[in-house]
């Protein structure tokens, strides 16, 4: 259930945001009742079988010829979606949104309750050129690619490397126990109206952390940009940490990125205002700081 609804939902399709939310939460709908508990929930994008992360976002039908079979083995049904064009070779705009939707599900990944499961090479985006059943090859498809991950141009290494560490440092994302109202609240464009419609794809909510203090996670998974009010905080206000929809390293403002303070300053009139702009598909993490002005 937590593939297909997430899937489904971070390359917007509408009536998926109220199950979005399960999954969020390490799915109680599914194990609450019977008494177990998140880590019950073994949360995954991509497997062994199917699309890699790569290639969900590259691939709209599976390329299945080099198995020998007539492009007629493997599933069909893979929910993915290539960004506006099949293959490898696109536009620059398409690649760009292609990497966005990688950092949107392997954040997802991050911040849901359960345990997350990755599998091997999607840490660095490893492509099987939109085969989905790869069993028979012995060879490059199946190889992990340890230079690709050390190359310059392998941003999505960085970015997945500090968002799982993020999750490491959290004491609030790796729960014992289904999160409450007393530790996690919905919200929507505006914080007190979360938005829970057949249409809706925007997804947010504010945890408490004993470590962090509070985080602001929010998904914009329409095709629309959109500015939201963020929660009021007196005496504190909401800094951004990632962003999946800024290039590399402006998607991850870790302490060492050159230019962070300025990245940071170029929204203070927007969090000014309790502000924040977010572009479409894509997903963010806002961290309470005291508000040293007020």
């Amino acid at each position: 259930m937590y593939r297909d609804t997430v899937r489904q939902f971070i390359k917007g399709t509408d009536g998926f945001s109220g199950a979005f939310a399960e999954c969020l939460c390490g799915s109680p709908n599914l194990y609450q009742e019977g008494g177990r508990k998140p880590w019950n929930s073994i949360n995954f994008i991509c497997a062994h079988d199917g699309f890699t992360l790569a290639d969900l976002v590259t691939y709209n039908d599976k390329h299945n010829l080099a198995n020998g079979e007539d492009n007629k083995d493997g599933d069909s049904h893979n929910n993915s979606w290539n960004c506006g064009q099949e293959g490898e070779f696109v536009s620059i705009s398409v690649k760009r949104l292609r990497k966005r939707q990688m950092r949107n599900f392997f954040l997802c990944l991050m911040v849901s309750q359960g345990v997350p499961m990755i599998h091997m090479g999607d840490e660095y985006g490893h492509t099987k050129g939109g085969n989905n059943n790869t069993y028979c090859h012995d060879n490059h498809m199946n190889y992990f690619h340890w230079d690709k991950k050390e190359e310059s141009s392998s941003d999505f290494f960085r970015f997945s490397r500090l968002i799982t560490n993020f999750r490491h440092e959290c004491e609030s994302l790796g729960l014992n126990d289904f999160p409450t109202a007393e530790r996690l609240q919905w919200h929507g464009h505006i914080p007190e109206t979360p938005d829970w419609s057949e249409t809706s794809r925007f997804v947010a909510f504010t945890m408490k952390d004993s470590v962090k203090g509070e985080l602001y996670i929010a998904f914009n998974t329409s095709h629309l940009p959109v500015t939201i009010t963020l929660p009021e905080r007196p005496g504190y206000r909401w800094d951004p940490l990632v962003d999946t929809s800024k290039p590399a390293p402006f998607d991850f403002l870790s302490h060492d990125v050159p230019g962070r303070e300025l990245a940071i300053k170029q929204y203070a009139h927007f969090l000014d205002a309790n502000l924040y702009p977010m572009l479409s598909y894509s997903s963010i993490i806002l961290l309470l700081t005291p508000d040293i002005t007020a």
